[in-house]
């Protein structure tokens, strides 16, 4: 197999492995779309708490969700605390989930390609 050929197997690999990930997205879209909200929720509410600007409160419930955690806020109240650990935890949840549908979708993309194999 030449680097053309080989270059275009790839391509099309991946463009099987990214049709799996949409397919397999789209029956958890509810669970996906509910956690961002819940995240979004969380972040309005801690700036409730924390007397932030919505804009800032939001950032700060996004980068608490995905584990970033640059520390250019923090919250100082109790009632921020606690709904920053929510926001942590529906965060984590959402990554699983993510990763979970990348796992899936490698899987149907490797299952797919070994038949397609064994038929030529």
């Amino acid at each position: 197999m030449n680097t053309h050929t080989a270059r275009f197997a790839n391509r099309k690999q991946f463009r099987l492995f990214i049709k799996h990930v949409w397919r397999i997205a789209l029956v958890v879209r509810g669970v996906l779309g509910m956690l961002i909200l819940l995240i979004v929720a969380n972040g309005c509410v801690i700036a409730r708490f924390e007397h932030l600007k919505v804009a800032d409160s939001l950032y700060f419930a996004f980068v608490t969700a995905f584990t970033i955690g640059y520390g250019d806020f923090a919250p100082v109240t109790t009632g921020g605390r606690v709904f920053s650990l929510l926001t942590g935890l529906f965060g984590l949840i959402f990554t699983g989930l993510i990763i979970a549908i990348a796992t899936r979708a490698l899987a149907h993309t490797i299952e797919e390609i070994r038949k397609r194999e064994k038929i030529q």
